[in-house]
C-alpha cells in the first residue's frame, strides 16, 4: 500500500476537518489514532473526514473509527465522512458504519450536520 497522508484544518472552534489521502490499512492506522488522541487532548470531539484522496480504507481503518465511538459519545461529539468513493462505500456498507455516523455530500452539509447530531441529547 502507498500509506498514508492525513491533514487536519479547524474549521469551526469546535469542528477539525480531517483530510484522508492514500491507504488506511494496518501499517497506519496506529497513526490515525494518535491523530484523534492529540485531538482528543485539545478536547476537540466534533470530526468531518474527507475522504475524497483515500483509495483504501481496510478493517483496521474501520476499526480506528469504531473505537473511538464511547469517547466521541462520551463528550458529545461525532463524524460525519464526505466525498467516500464507490470502493470505500462498499466497506462502509459491510461493516455497517453508517449505523454509528453520518456521510455527507460537502463540508457545508457536513457542519450542518454535525451542529444537528450535537444538539440533540447525548447518544445512549
Amino acid at each position: 500500500m502507498d500509506g498514508l497522508d492525513i491533514k487536519t484544518e479547524r474549521v469551526e472552534e469546535s469542528v477539525v476537518l480531517v483530510a484522508l489521502e492514500g491507504a488506511l490499512d494496518s501499517f497506519v492506522a496506529e497513526g490515525l489514532s494518535r491523530t484523534f488522541q492529540d485531538l482528543f487532548n485539545m478536547k476537540i470531539y466534533k470530526f468531518i473526514i474527507d475522504l475524497s484522496k483515500l483509495n483504501y480504507l481496510g478493517s483496521p481503518g474501520v476499526g480506528v473509527f469504531i473505537s473511538i465511538l464511547d469517547i466521541l459519545e462520551q463528550h458529545n461529539g461525532t463524524i460525519v465522512f464526505i466525498h467516500p468513493k464507490p470502493n470505500v462505500k462498499e466497506v462502509f456498507k459491510l461493516f455497517k458504519l453508517s449505523a454509528f455516523y453520518s456521510v455527507c455530500k460537502d463540508k457545508e452539509t457536513a457542519i450542518k450536520e454535525l451542529k444537528a447530531l450535537t444538539e440533540k441529547e447525548p447518544r445512549t
